[in-house]
């Protein structure tokens, strides 16, 4: 029973690890996210102004309505980028859930665990007292 129980818990143990990993690998990815938001906004910003200076000196039609091709082609990459960053979030913020509940698994584990090696040595010592007081 008490090799079942210890069994238990490293099961629980290295589950517990593989969700912690895989939180920390959509951390990564969450901040990956985050980074090609922030790039594509630097981007944005750029492509703004030169297309304000482009009109400044005096641009041609066709390339004011390249620079506005431009920009939609990045406010595009935006709203992908923001969606990628969304869904990283909630895929981070589901894994943290995890590791809460493997926390909680682990918790029990260890629990279940003491309860049996206090009953085993509780046991044990009442087993002691008996042959001892026989002895007498």
């Amino acid at each position: 029973m008490r090799d079942a129980r210890a069994r238990d818990e490293r099961v629980r143990r290295t589950e517990l690890a593989g969700a912690v990993g895989d939180a920390q690998r959509l951390a990564a990815d969450l901040d990956g996210a985050a980074d090609r938001v922030a790039l594509v906004r630097a981007a944005i910003a750029d492509a703004n102004a030169r297309r304000d200076a482009t009109l400044a000196a005096g641009a041609s039609i066709a390339a004011i309505a390249r620079h506005d091709r431009y920009l939609r082609r990045l406010r595009r990459e935006l709203d992908a980028a923001r969606g990628e960053a969304l869904r990283a979030e909630a895929h981070h913020r589901d894994q943290l859930g995890a590791v809460d509940e493997a926390r909680r698994r682990l918790t029990l584990a260890r629990a279940d665990r003491e309860v049996i090696e206090r009953h085993f040595a509780a046991w044990r010592a009442e087993r002691r007292k008996l042959a001892e007081r026989r002895d007498d």
